[in-house]
């Protein structure tokens, strides 16, 4: 019998135990390769790769490679503790440590290799279905099928490095001591969580005071820079970790102290968690560090959606916005006049003709009352001693300080309004004065025309075309359309939506995996206990009832962590996001809350039905 023929035969007959690691590579493997389809997409070869979506692809695929690693990596330590009495037979028959790791190598490489293959071929299948429902999320007119060489030869050649990588490393954690271990595995007795309330007090205390730090203390955030965002992260890390060890730990006590205790099926309950209370906690914050990303990643880009239409308006207030410099040619002004009013003689649309005066050296605008109340379809008034400050980009407030002001130092301020006037940013503010004071200014005079249409966001076309025609020239035209802004938006949400539905579907099914491969890794040890509960006369319900009670804490207590942590996350930016924020949040909760019942029921009649077979 060659050693090769051994590598088959320990795959073969131990079949379940390879499948359930070949199908989780398998699936990273499929995620990644979608991922790396759109990425090589002929539609997006134009994409500047130095624009910030050209960086978000690029960042995206290393995060998606990067999570493929680390769970991949997760994937072959719950293999090989599930391994750990087979290796533990070789190694009493003889088997070297050369030779044990030898046959750990190949039957990760070949199981690799397996996985990239089914995943080329599976992800070829699907690629023409999920092409099409990228092209509805992404809005894309032409999004058809291709021959993806680029993807195809990338996934094979970075996922065979992967498994070459992880097999050879982790293939070192197997020596003598590990041997010993693993010869004993069956009568491993788990270590009990020590009492951390110390520790637990002060990462919590560390949390609290760095939040705070970044709600009020912008300067000391910006001073740190990458190093404050590490240490919050990894507090917040520490936090939740102590929160659930130290709380899974309390509550066990005062379980076992309560009357519940003797109740029915309880004490053997009781005693089953306490006996793995290390594992079930480590288990516990994996899965609900997993979940937190996944529903802060969906609420967040979900609800992206709903503030682009907004945001345009807030950034832009017009559908088409010229602003003439004033050195320039008025013949191309009439000639620019002339073809915006061709193009829009078929639709309906309100026009505007006002001006302003700007103090180029400081970058604050005047403007007549009339002009102002033209804008804002408003009746306003001002004594002759009286201005109004109007804000000149979108979440700025504008300037109020007129001390030093060459035409207005001894007016008063009779009101503020925060709202971007014009094409946020143009200038810093504007200062609204009455009619007969903006003609005694003496600043160069920007002619603004603004053509506000009727369902504007019905005109991308039109607004495609007229944009590329008359684009902004410095000191000559400044032309700006909230139209094509709103277009550009919302195809950059709409990839970022897209690549975060990605990254929410690896982590949904990393959480999953993790907790299925931590199922069947103690399958044996919990059937030989339950086997011996049953002879002291627990029946198959008993038996059920304390089943399903210890996964519904596995899947239900990460569940209900992850959903307070977002809803903490809400209320902490509650004056940063929109409204929309908290209903796509509660939707896709509910959603994601179907979805683990769903597999709470699944999972508990499976392992069940092993459990007692």
């Amino acid at each position: 019998m060659s050693f090769n023929h051994i590598v088959l035969q320990n795959i073969l007959r131990d079949k379940w135990t390879y499948v359930s690691y070949f199908l989780s590579s398998m699936f990273s493997i499929i995620i990644f390769f979608l991922f790396s389809v759109i990425v090589f997409h002929p539609s997006l070869k134009s994409l500047d790769p130095d624009s910030t979506l050209g960086i978000t692809l690029m960042l995206a695929s290393m995060l998606v490679y990067l999570f493929s690693f680390i769970y991949i990596t997760y994937s072959i330590m719950a293999f090989l503790r599930k391994k750990t009495k087979t290796l533990g037979i070789f190694m009493i028959t003889g088997a070297s440590m050369k030779q044990i790791r030898k046959l750990i190598f190949r039957e990760n490489l070949f199981i690799g290799i397996l996985a990239i293959m089914a995943a080329i071929v599976l992800g070829l299948v699907i690629t023409p279905l999920f092409l099409m429902g990228a092209k509805v999320v992404l809005k894309a007119e032409t999004f058809g099928m291709y021959l993806p060489l680029q993807a195809i030869g990338l996934t094979i050649g970075l996922f065979l490095i992967l498994f070459i990588v992880i097999s050879k490393v982790v293939t070192k954690f197997i020596n003598k001591e590990a041997s010993i271990q693993l010869l004993k595995s069956d009568t491993v007795i788990e270590k009990s969580i020590q009492p951390h309330y110390i520790l637990l007090a002060v990462s919590s205390v560390m949390t609290v005071m760095l939040a705070y730090i970044l709600k009020i203390e912008h300067a000391v955030v910006e001073s740190l820079g990458v190093i404050y965002y590490f240490l919050f992260f990894a507090s917040i890390l520490c936090t939740i970790y102590f929160v659930i060890t130290q709380g899974f730990r309390l509550f066990l006590i005062m379980f076992e102290k309560s009357p519940a205790y003797l109740r029915k099926t309880n004490m053997l309950l009781a005693s089953n968690l306490n006996a793995k209370m290390k594992s079930h906690a480590n288990m516990l914050f994996l899965i609900t560090i997993l979940l937190s990303g996944v529903f802060l990643c969906t609420s967040i880009l979900f609800s992206s959606y709903y503030n682009v239409k907004k945001d345009s308006e807030e950034n832009y207030p017009y559908s088409f916005q010229y602003i003439a410099d004033p050195k320039v040619n008025a013949d191309m002004v009439k000639k620019d006049l002339d073809y915006l009013e061709t193009k829009l003689a078929t639709v309906e649309a309100n026009k505007y003709f006002i001006e302003f005066k700007s103090n180029e050296d400081q970058r604050l605008g005047y403007m007549a009352l009339s002009d102002y109340n033209l804008l804002l379809q408003q009746d306003n008034d001002l004594r002759k001693d009286e201005f109004i400050a109007v804000a000149g980009s979108r979440g700025v407030l504008p300037i109020t300080q007129n001390a030093s002001d060459k035409y207005i130092k001894s007016f008063k301020l009779a009101n503020i309004n925060e709202q971007n006037l014009l094409s946020t940013g143009f200038q810093n503010s504007y200062f609204i004065v009455p009619d007969d004071i903006y003609q005694a200014i003496d600043y160069p005079v920007y002619k603004t025309y603004i053509y506000e249409l009727d369902n504007w966001s019905a005109h991308t076309a039109l607004a495609n075309t007229i944009t590329e025609d008359i684009p902004s020239l410095p000191e000559q035209r400044y032309f700006t359309s909230k139209i094509d802004l709103y277009n550009t938006e919302m195809f950059i949400k709409s990839v970022m939506f897209f690549i975060g539905s990605m990254l929410s579907l690896i982590f949904l099914s990393a959480a999953m995996s993790i907790l299925y491969f931590y199922l069947q890794t103690t399958l044996m040890q919990e059937k030989n206990k339950y086997i011996g509960i049953r002879k002291l006369g627990l029946s198959k319900k008993e038996l059920a009832t304390i089943i399903a009670k210890e996964l519904a804490i596995l899947i239900f207590v990460p569940f209900t962590l992850a959903i307070t942590l977002l809803l903490t996350t809400l209320v902490a930016m509650r004056a940063m996001v929109s409204t929309a924020f908290l209903q796509v949040s509660i939707a896709s909760s509910c959603c994601f809350f179907v979805l683990f019942l769903i597999s709470y029921f699944f999972i508990r009649k499976s392992y069940f039905k092993r459990l007692v077979n």
